[in-house]
């Protein structure tokens, strides 16, 4: 049983046991005419089968043996569940889960995974791999703990309530990634964390092509759908099977950097040549392709190919290219 539910099972027996408790004195001062003290202390010792001590009467003796019966039970049935908690690690789980609340808080500027399915997995290994801070949010005890072993910061529940999303620090978070499954919690995480902060950058998964509109309008800036994005690649496998092995770079090599960048980001930006813009992103990254506001590419452009800001770049790097890119333009806005 998760953690959660032992702690409910624990609280649900003490709040029975103290209303017992208390239903007990309030009985023993009516029954036998004693003060909230003498009644609460025969209370106890009854409850505890330590026994009675003193003269009683025949209404003391009546209200006592109801204790009996339903009191010593429930105190039985909490004190079970106590040594449980103790016993199978559970104590130490939640002082665990208090130290990975604390650095949660601590965050700052990190990202937010939702689902640790086979795309969870991917993306958390490769925010791993290079440094990104960020927190995982998964409602399944089983994917949680094999998250947990990989060392990390993971909260369990379900990202559609706020409480959750607000334990994950989306506040303070740079982006959040929902890729369940099911594309209407997708739809309604994407909803409900936009309302949370307007400026997060969120990306979706859908399964369903048709579903994206309604995760964009939900508020999400990138849809991933992986039935399109799969069958591009075959396709592109298919008709040159020669270059299968520059298509897998990416996986194999997850210290390179891929990636289209939208200029019209950086409201810093100006206009001017591909040589300005490799002079401010360095060697450790190449322009390998310039798209224009028109849709039209240019491969491999040269030094002196003017660029303006409605421009798109197609850059290859190492791990943090993209974030150099960031530092030398400026700061960007989510697009």
């Amino acid at each position: 049983m998760a953690i959660g539910g032992t702690l409910r099972q624990l609280r649900l027996s003490l709040l029975i046991l103290v209303g017992i408790t208390l239903l007990g004195t309030a009985g023993m001062m009516v029954a036998g005419d004693r003060s909230p003290l003498e009644a609460l202390y025969f209370t106890v010792i009854i409850l505890t089968t330590v026994g009675m001590e003193g003269p009683v009467s025949d209404a003391e003796r009546w209200w006592s043996l109801l204790l009996m019966v339903g009191g010593i039970g429930t105190m039985l049935y909490a004190t079970g569940h106590m040594v449980s908690f103790v016993v199978e690690g559970h104590l130490k789980q939640l002082i665990g889960r208090r130290k990975v609340t604390e650095r949660i808080h601590k965050l700052n500027g990190h990202f937010i995974v939702v689902g640790f399915g086979r795309m969870g997995q991917a993306l958390c290994s490769t925010l791993a791999y290079r440094g990104q801070a960020f927190v995982l949010i998964e409602v399944d005890e089983r994917r949680l703990r094999d998250a947990e072993e990989l060392d990390y910061l993971c909260i369990e529940g379900n990202a559609m309530q706020d409480a959750i999303l607000e334990e994950a620090g989306v506040s303070r978070a740079k982006g959040l990634v929902t890729c369940l499954p099911d594309d209407a919690d997708n739809v309604l995480i994407s909803l409900t964390a936009r309302g949370m902060k307007p400026d997060l950058n969120i990306t979706a998964r859908c399964d369903e092509a048709g579903t994206e509109p309604k995760l964009r309008r939900a508020g999400a800036d990138r849809v991933i759908c992986p039935a399109v994005i799969g069958a591009a690649r075959a396709s592109d496998q298919l008709l040159n099977p020669q270059v299968d092995d520059m298509l897998e770079l990416d996986g194999h090599w997850p210290d390179l950097e891929l990636s289209r960048v939208s200029l019209s980001r950086f409201p810093g930006f100006k206009a001017g040549t591909v040589g300005d813009l490799n002079g401010l992103i360095g060697v450790r990254t190449i322009v390998v392709s310039l798209i224009r506001s028109d849709g039209t590419r240019v491969l491999h452009p040269e030094a002196a190919t003017d660029i303006c800001r409605d421009d798109q770049i197609v850059i290859i790097g190492g791990t943090g290219c993209v974030n150099e890119l960031v530092s030398s333009l400026g700061k960007s806005r989510a697009a």
